[in-house]
């Protein structure tokens, strides 16, 4: 263990140490905010662990903003692939008039 430590950079240490950190002190709120909680639904009221009812709407959150990126993240793909392809049939276009042009100029020489 204390090899790949020693081979890790600096940078991952520094994530490794700040996520236990993270992870100690969400453990410490979590004990601190044991205590019941009535949540009100539309038709129902149930009662959950404060922090469990805090962890869900995070979890919630983390999902729905997901969602919203993902269909993002896909139109950007889809456009970046898109250029990629005019990219490469510019550039084979360019590739074969420079060819053509070189024949030509070869051909007026002789």
């Amino acid at each position: 263990m204390k090899e790949f430590w020693n081979k890790l950079p600096i940078k991952e240490k520094i994530k490794f140490i700040l996520s236990v950190i993270a992870g100690i002190l969400v453990v410490i709120f979590a004990t601190l905010n044991w205590k019941d909680q009535e949540i009100h639904f539309i038709f129902k009221i149930i009662k959950v662990k404060l922090s469990i009812a805090i962890l869900l709407s995070v979890i919630a959150g983390y999902i729905i903003s997901f969602l919203f990126s993902y269909k993002t993240r896909l139109e950007k793909e889809n456009e970046i692939e898109k250029l990629n392809k005019k990219i490469h049939k510019l550039t084979s276009d360019l590739q074969s008039k420079t060819e053509h042009t070189n024949m030509e100029d070869f051909s007026e020489e002789n």
